[in-house]
């Protein structure tokens, strides 16, 4: 008999729920004593997390082209003012991102600027754990229980604390769970594709088939807290499975997307948003922003992607109907320096523009742009932020999930005027 390879509570809490289903055979405990999730559907309101891996340049997404700073410290990867698409007489978009433009123009679009933390820490990982862990003081690697959990895993905790609904938090794109969405009951689903989301347990011998549907009516008796827990956890995750791979299939967009992986994981999101899946935050990526060299054409490209998957998705949502309970926000886990280097790119850096997308939205521009004064800048010429990421974050958990952000970010910030 094969064994199933998550054996502890913990490390399902550690790893998440990215390895089970994905060809994972129930071992017979599992089977005798196992129960299923939450089926029922909801139209809550929903936050989608796009992650910009690599250190998003956000001077080259929101160009201060009025600042002459901006001229002296760019020169290969300037965008001059002529191609700007302005949001006001001193900032104004990259031009691939057209689509965000006219999201603004119809308030459905939000810019927050110079977005950061004290202390930076300039390597992707370290920095890219602060903003899931939602802490910039806790180590990755402490003893201490909250540091463990992440922002979103926390939120389901903290609002949902009797709901063992697997599907609450949904990671697509990558085989591995985000720290960002590990709780301490709840750690999050995470596939690559709904297609490879599967107990493949359910196939072959009839038999076989009927006794996974029928584990899903069974109630455990009997058994370890742990050895519940587990139980729980995995099978209404296996159980998931096949409901999210049967909506992900089912739903037609009436517009097209792109094809990249960003745009195909949004495609993934609105279908389960159409089928009325019970998740409230979904959580997708893009790479490739660490542009050391040659920015200018990557990051071109990069925008085009972001801002053409971005366009699709909302398209989708709107024809649906279900634009107004979904928002949207795009991070990086730090900005870029502002002086290029000798490669004609751009090194790590500090502070950085975060993006919202959604008719719940109050459009505009919010937050002061960091100064490009030298005498003014930190770290080697970087963007001394002018934002706490916090700040975002508690807004969204406050005005649009309505959750007690102190609780879930272990302190009360200063919230962002943002949500309609």
């Amino acid at each position: 008999m094969n064994r199933f390879h998550i054996t502890t509570r913990r490390d399902v809490l550690t790893q998440g729920l990215g390895l089970v289903g994905v060809g994972a055979t129930l071992p017979n405990f599992l089977v005798r004593t196992a129960m299923a999730g939450p089926q029922a559907t909801s139209d809550d309101r929903v936050l989608v997390v796009v992650q910009l891996s690599g250190g998003h340049d956000g001077l080259s997404a929101v160009v201060p082209y009025a600042d002459d700073g901006y001229g002296r410290n760019r020169k290969a990867s300037r965008i001059q003012e002529n191609e700007v698409l302005k949001m006001n007489d001193y900032v104004g978009l990259h031009p691939n991102l057209t689509a965000f433009k006219d999201l603004l123009d119809q308030d459905a679009f939000a810019v927050v600027q110079g977005v950061g933390y004290p202390n930076p820490n300039l390597s992707h990982f370290s920095s890219m754990d602060i903003w899931h862990l939602g802490d910039n003081k806790a180590k990755t690697n402490s003893s201490k229980t909250e540091s463990r959990y992440g922002w979103i895993g926390k939120y389901c905790d903290v609002v949902h604390p009797s709901n063992l609904d697997p599907k609450l938090a949904i990671s697509l794109g990558s085989g591995r769970t985000p720290r960002a969405l590990r709780g301490r009951e709840h750690p999050g689903i995470s596939f690559s594709q709904p297609q490879s989301f599967r107990y493949l347990g359910d196939r072959g011998k009839e038999e076989r088939a009927d006794a996974y549907r029928k584990l899903n009516e069974m109630t455990p008796k009997g058994v370890s807290e742990s050895q519940d827990f587990i139980t729980r956890t995995a099978i209404d995750a296996n159980a998931s499975s096949t409901a999210i791979r049967e909506l992900a299939l089912k739903h037609e967009s009436k517009g097209s997307y792109p094809g990249t992986a960003l745009a195909r994981s949004l495609k993934t999101v609105a279908s389960l948003i159409a089928g009325g899946l019970s998740t409230r935050i979904y959580y997708v990526f893009q790479g490739g922003f660490d542009t050391h060299y040659y920015q200018r054409a990557r990051h071109d490209n990069l925008m085009t992607e972001f801002g053409g998957a971005i366009a699709a998705f909302q398209k989708d949502l709107t024809e649906q109907g279900n634009a107004d309970r979904v928002l949207t926000m795009s991070f990086s886990e730090f900005g870029r320096r502002v002086t290029e280097n000798g490669s004609q790119g751009t090194d790590h850096g500090t502070a950085g523009p975060m993006f919202l997308f959604g008719p719940g939205l109050k459009g505009g521009v919010y937050g002061d742009h960091p100064s490009l004064e030298d005498d003014k800048m930190v770290r080697g010429r970087n963007l001394a932020y002018t934002t706490d990421f916090r700040s975002v974050y508690a807004s969204l958990l406050e005005k649009w999930m309505d959750a007690p952000s102190d609780e879930i970010l272990g302190e009360k910030f200063p919230l962002i005027d943002c949500i309609a």
